[in-house]
């Protein structure tokens, strides 16, 4: 999940950092990042998976009203209070995965999680919150608020019954790879099969793998794939770098001097899709970056 943290004020910085140390994510700053916030967020409310605003509530809603579309594609909007005293799961706690992530930043800045959400309240099983942590999309979006409040109701649901149907549709999973060059094919199957082991997936799931142009001749890649019997897309350095900009990616400086792209992995899995939530933000292991994406 990329996360970008939004603090207003300069005691929001510092807990901004904090913040970014404990569960990773970009900072971005009035001034030095952005001009108006607004117009900033308009610019990338659906380029990250999850908005951490530093600030009052009021704010925050202000601020992703003009842009919010369905709970099936918002990205979760968390907003913490300067002092650090509450983390507050405001949009897509379910699909989006902001319930789990305001109570990962609580637990990590010894904060109070406030999650409103009906099933979390009563703990209870939430069928989008399930298709979420499995990579599938439930569908029609009608059925699952009917679904869910019979949930609450404690009636029984039934997994192929009943007037109302709920379906969970595998996404496909994207896997980019950026590696050095002489890079043993199974040392890159063993940085994949470890990527994959923190979002709980199996390598099979994977439909794809993608990765810039310059490496396909690279043998422990391609031979890789081939064990796997995936087709592997290369994408160039100007193609990369444009979703770099677009998503605003961090880079490397030294991969960047390297091979004139400093982002490989989340680069390549961005550019196989028009939408994209990552299960794993880019991730270094020995000699590969991996980067996993599902495909909305």
């Amino acid at each position: 999940m990329r996360k970008a943290i939004l603090p207003v004020t300069e005691k929001g910085v510092e807990l901004a950092k904090k913040i970014s140390a404990e569960v990773g994510g970009q900072i971005f700053v009035k001034e030095r990042d952005f001009d108006s916030l607004k117009d900033f967020v308009a610019e990338i409310f659906i380029k990250f998976d999850a908005l951490i605003f530093i600030c009052a509530t009021g704010i925050a809603v202000r601020m992703i009203a003009p842009n919010i579309v369905s709970k099936l594609s918002d990205p979760a909007v968390i907003v913490v209070d300067e002092r650090g005293k509450n983390v507050i799961s405001l949009l897509s706690g379910h699909v989006g995965g902001g319930n789990f992530l305001t109570a990962e930043i609580a637990k990590k800045i010894s904060a109070n999680p406030v999650i409103t959400t009906a099933t979390d309240v009563e703990e209870k099983f939430s069928a989008d919150a399930f298709a979420s942590q499995l990579g599938l999309t439930p569908a029609p979006k009608s059925a699952i608020k009917i679904i869910n409040s019979a949930i609450l109701r404690g009636e029984e649901i039934f997994l192929s019954a009943g007037e109302t149907k709920l379906n969970f549709i595998p996404q496909n999973l994207i896997c980019g790879i950026g590696c050095k060059r002489g890079t043993s094919a199974e040392k890159i199957s063993d940085a994949v099969s470890s990527a994959c082991k923190k979002i709980s997936q199996p390598v099979e799931r994977i439909k794809f793998f993608a990765g810039v142009d310059l490496k396909s001749d690279e043998v422990g890649l391609l031979e890789f794939a081939k064990q796997l019997g995936r087709e592997i897309k290369f994408f160039s350095v100007e193609q990369l770098s444009e979703k770099i900009a677009e998503y605003k990616l961090q880079e490397s400086d030294f991969v960047k001097k390297t091979i004139g792209v400093g982002n490989v992995c989340e680069a390549a899995a961005l550019c196989c899709v028009e939408r994209g939530k990552f299960a794993l933000a880019k991730t270094k292991f020995d000699g590969v970056t991996v980067a996993l994406l599902w495909e909305k």
